[in-house]
């Protein structure tokens, strides 16, 4: 039987606590949706009181307060909240990850997922695949499109999408297309708040920027709740925070001096973009690894050193991103770097590839990575540690596909550990 929708929102709080101090710093957790009065991570009957108290004149205004969005917080906000806490709302508006408020006709049945790739992973994992009528380009190619070589989980746990219409690139979407499909809602990337204000303009739908932070699993609680599937949600993140506090476990209590310090490679063409690195990566940091470049870059994303810099880190293991030939950079490129020579990850080659992202960052493939760096950095702590088996698990959990990690080595480079 279907859960209420406060206990799913008060599942999502219980997962929320369950972070642990080796996940990334900690994120605003408040729940942006109207009608969350008291500025928590759910709504529920303290919503309807808080409203109650600022209509008395004893409580302060807040921003998420005016529940159904008609500029005036009063009794009609509170039947909004009660409607919210039933599950029976018929309007839903929010505030998505680009800080845009969209309201969104309820209940939602057709999504295009217009987005990188996020969007559309996430839709499969959370078991609403059945809801999406057109895919963009990203999507056609790399998921489906790419040959047999080219690893990709959608293709396994979805296979029934890769005909559905073309709905144009991430940044370039066909707004006809979409408009034809009759979406109740569109996702787009977060980083381009621009595109998706200009297809809500254009077709009259609303549009809700998303992206995958990683273990932040903002997208994950956004989604799930525009498209009912709250519980699925909160199973997911509650799986990987016990995953994430498996590994935690052990890696907490390592001491900083015999923590490797870590250098990643994002860099996808040539030797010379050896100096482009990944900013913030979850998994290093939970694997018990020390990420040299994490307080040089804040964000997600890369940006370009030097390789003075990259000398001066002086990084014990090097991980480059992408584990399937042929490289652009391999290991061999960066062994053989005359530059880099007295780095200690070169003179003792522990020079590895590692997935990192792929078209976005996906948080099934982080979390198993999470393992393999464990495995990786302290072999010692986790030589028992089946990361092959531990990783089809988490995938099998996320995608419904069996041996999709494996499948995943059996296309790859990647270290492999003998069984």
């Amino acid at each position: 039987m279907k859960k209420s929708r406060t206990a799913v929102l008060m599942m999502l709080l219980a997962s929320s606590m369950l972070l642990t101090a080796a996940s990334p710093p900690a994120q605003d957790r408040t729940l942006k949706v109207f009608g969350n009065a008291n500025m928590d991570v759910v709504i529920d009957e303290e919503d309807i009181e808080y409203v109650q108290g600022i209509i008395a004149g004893t409580n302060e205004e807040t921003d998420l307060a005016d529940a159904n969005y008609d500029g005036r917080i009063d009794e009609e906000d509170i039947a909004q909240i009660e409607l919210i806490i039933a599950g029976e709302e018929t309007k839903l508006t929010l505030i998505d990850m680009a800080n845009r408020t969209v309201t969104i006709s309820m209940p939602v049945e057709r999504v295009v997922p217009a987005g990188l790739k996020d969007d559309f992973r996430t839709l499969i994992q959370l078991g609403a695949a059945d809801k999406i009528v057109g895919i963009n380009n990203y999507v056609k190619e790399y998921a489906y499109e790419k040959p047999a070589t080219y690893w990709a989980p959608e293709r396994d746990a979805a296979p029934e999408l890769a005909g559905l219409p073309d709905v144009g690139g991430y940044t370039n979407p066909n707004m006809e297309i979409i408009a034809s499909l009759k979406p109740d809602v569109v996702f787009e990337y977060a980083p381009i708040p621009d595109v998706a204000d200009a297809i809500q303009d254009k077709i009259g739908v609303p549009v809700v920027c998303v992206q995958s932070l990683q273990f932040d699993f903002d997208m994950l609680r956004i989604m799930g709740l525009i498209t009912g599937t709250e519980e699925r949600a909160v199973e997911l993140i509650s799986y990987a925070d016990e995953k994430i506090e498996e590994i935690t476990t052990i890696t907490s209590e390592i001491p900083e001096s015999d923590r490797p310090r870590v250098y990643g490679i994002s860099g996808t063409q040539g030797v010379a973009l050896v100096t482009k690195t990944w900013g913030r990566y979850d998994p290093i940091n939970i694997a018990g690894g020390i990420n040299v470049a994490e307080e040089f870059v804040t964000s997600s994303g890369s940006v370009m050193v030097s390789k003075e810099q990259i000398l001066d880190w002086n990084p014990d293991i090097i991980l480059i991103h992408g584990i399937s030939p042929p490289h652009a950079i391999s290991i061999e490129d960066v062994l053989s770097d005359p530059d880099l020579q007295t780095v200690n990850a070169v003179k003792n080659r522990n020079v590895q590839y590692a997935k990192y992202g792929a078209i976005g960052l996906d948080p099934a493939t982080c979390l198993a990575e999470c393992y393999y760096f464990a495995k990786l950095f302290h072999p010692d702590l986790f030589d028992d540690l089946d990361e092959e088996e531990i990783g089809d698990e988490i995938l099998e959990k996320f995608y419904g596909v069996e041996g999709l990690y494996t499948n995943m080595l059996d296309l790859s480079d990647r270290y492999r550990w003998e069984t």
